[in-house]
């Protein structure tokens, strides 16, 4: 009877434990886009900046590659929570921008969690946070950023691990949400609207060299 009850008991911590646990794996999103202006088209935005783009997750890292074929090729961005700076590669460049975590400093028009209003995205049902900002001088030229990013409590993120990321807000949507986004419906007035949505998602150990920048490329400090 002892012995029954402490294996009962070692597997509902063990189930427990492993319930815990963030996300670690592989997504991947297809993007569309949605012209708002004429000069612009959706093909271009789809040659420069990618049709799809693949995201590499772990609990204190990320890393996100765009298959963007234009003019400076695809991009990489490697997001190193635990170390509080991102690196930007660009395939046809020949430095990497290494840039430390600020507070974000563009005013917020809106932050909201939507219960109610739901999609389902790759059979999950996900209730969304939307983040509408006013952008700041080095993207002058667009109006307003509105951005609504849909999430599923399946792929877990660590709120404490992203307190200190404020770029678009976003130390504020994983403290609300607490999860990945799946699903991003992004409006850059007036000029177009970007949709991502994953399509395959893998939970799997993945390599540490995955989030290291390129070691055949010189690192700048902006």
């Amino acid at each position: 009877m002892v012995v029954r009850l402490w294996l009962r008991t070692f597997f509902l911590l063990g189930f427990f434990c492993h319930s815990q646990e963030y996300f670690e794996g592989e997504l991947l999103y297809k993007i569309e886009y949605e012209t708002l202006n004429k000069n612009i088209s959706a093909e271009y935005m789809a040659k420069e900046f990618g049709d799809s783009f693949t995201a590499f997750v772990k609990e204190d890292r990320y890393t996100m590659i765009y298959n963007g074929s234009g003019s400076n090729g695809w991009m990489k961005i490697i997001v190193r929570l635990d170390e509080g700076y991102s690196y930007t590669e660009y395939e046809k460049l020949d430095t990497i921008a290494k840039t430390k975590f600020a507070p974000e400093t563009s005013p917020l028009l809106l932050f909201e969690r939507n219960h109610k209003e739901k999609k389902e995205v790759m059979g999950e049902l996900c209730e969304s946070v939307t983040i509408n900002v006013l952008p700041g001088e080095d993207m002058s030229f667009v109006k307003e950023i509105r951005g609504t990013h849909y999430f599923s409590p399946k792929y877990r993120l660590n709120p404490e691990k992203y307190k200190e990321y404020g770029n678009g807000y976003w130390n504020d949507y994983v403290k609300e949400s607490g999860a990945i986004s799946i699903r991003n419906e992004t409006e850059y007035q007036p000029f177009f609207i970007s949709t991502s949505v994953a399509v395959n998602i893998e939970e799997m150990k993945l390599d540490d060299s995955l989030f290291e920048p390129n070691p055949n490329k010189p690192i700048r400090l902006e």
